[in-house]
């Protein structure tokens, strides 16, 4: 499979392109936002087995989110009902809650590696003074390796769900293709991920209430990266399965 590099500034370009995308039509994508995290919330409420629902479910609600951002881009109309097309989708709908189990494992193996870099920060604290933001007490070290495991979880996830998706690849094609996307285009995915931390960290200011755009801005310019570095098209097969 044929990967394109794209240039360094492309880092902070795809935002333009999300952020255009977003415009578009932002009524559709608030509202599938709000569906996406309202079933995101009411599953978690089930104890243990929602999460792993939600963990499990999520790359094909995210699919339906890139599919949003296909349509907006064709300049066809989108409802909130997109999001909800590849989970009915009998073809590709197995691969992608595959892609959640792999996503679920990712996300315990942080999960513990992060807990062990708070609980030093935490213990350190205890002895000496209070740590008043775990975070802030885990050095540069930790911060680096919680990133460099964003990063694997990214190159993971992150081109394998709209390869799954879009060019119904199979999966673990689709997986391998995605590292060496990632890894081909490293320096301006890092530059991606920077800045959207630091979006993310105001968005967070106003009650979280900035990923209502945020979150638009960020799957619409990941499916702009996810067009400009894989240059096979999928098109033609999706309009056609869609019509079957």
């Amino acid at each position: 499979m044929d990967i394109r590099s794209i240039e360094l500034n492309r880092g902070w370009g795809l935002f333009g392109r999300g952020w255009k995308n977003f415009i578009a039509d932002p009524l559709t994508w608030v509202l599938a936002v709000v569906v996406f995290f309202l079933i995101s919330l009411v599953l978690n409420l089930i104890p243990l087995l929602g999460g792993v629902v939600v963990a499990v479910i999520s790359p094909a609600l995210m699919a339906g989110l890139l599919k949003i951002a296909h349509e907006v881009e064709q300049g066809r109309r989108v409802t909130v009902g997109h999001l909800f097309q590849p989970i009915q989708d009998q073809h590709r709908r197995v691969p992608l809650l595959l892609l959640g189990l792999v996503a679920l494992l990712a996300t315990v193996f942080m999960a513990v590696v992060t807990a062990v870099f708070i609980g030093s920060a935490l213990q350190v604290g205890a002895v000496n003074e209070p740590v008043p933001f775990p975070l802030a007490g885990i050095g540069f070290f930790g911060m680096f390796v919680i990133f460099l495991m964003y990063l694997v979880v990214f190159a993971l996830l992150a081109f394998s769900i709209p390869l799954v998706y879009f060019g119904g690849v199979e999966l673990g094609d689709a997986v391998v293709a995605s590292i060496r996307g990632t890894v081909t285009n490293l320096g301006p995915l890092v530059i991606f991920s920077l800045i959207y931390f630091v979006l993310a960290f105001f968005a967070m200011l106003p009650f979280g209430l900035g990923f209502l755009v945020l979150g638009p801005v960020v799957v619409a310019a990941l499916y702009g990266a996810y067009s400009e570095i894989f240059p096979i098209s999928a098109e033609p097969e999706f309009i056609e399965s869609e019509k079957a």
